[in-house]
């Protein structure tokens, strides 16, 4: 496993959890590579996970993650390498949102140490879908 700046082509080779993959645009991936990121590739050359943080407002930003099937294998080390970013980043608050009934979102949410704020903001994503938001502030 290795860690290696997210490039936009990354972000188009996932086959992510929950379908996601669809809703990777070009541009939105472009503008994923622009905030900086992080992709984690396994000892076979494959993308198994993209993460992030987008910023929103001055000390403040929108953590995200994009996870393949295949990220399991390798979720120790991907959890370390996506809690390190968190740790040292210099944001005062981080937001992640997890689609609603999403179990393993919220479990990798809160061993990152986010804590709910909003169990279910309402028509909240992209998809017009209802998320929980966390939050980690410093």
């Amino acid at each position: 496993m290795k860690f290696v700046p997210m490039k936009a082509e990354h972000a188009m080779l996932l086959d992510v959890i929950n379908g996601v993959a669809e809703e990777i645009t070009p541009e939105i991936a472009v503008n994923m590579e622009e905030c900086g990121g992080v992709s984690a590739i396994d000892d076979d050359g494959n993308v198994v996970a993209i993460c992030g943080i987008l910023p929103k407002w001055e000390g403040t930003g929108v953590a995200w993650a994009w996870l393949t099937r295949d990220w399991r294998r390798n979720a120790r080390k991907i959890t370390e390498e996506v809690h390190r970013h968190l740790d040292n980043c210099e944001l005062k608050r981080i937001e992640l949102a997890v689609k609603v009934g999403f179990e393993g979102g919220y479990k990798w949410a809160e061993r990152l140490g986010f804590t709910v704020e909003t169990p279910v903001a309402k028509n909240w994503g992209p998809d017009s879908g209802d998320y929980r938001v966390y939050v980690r502030c410093k």
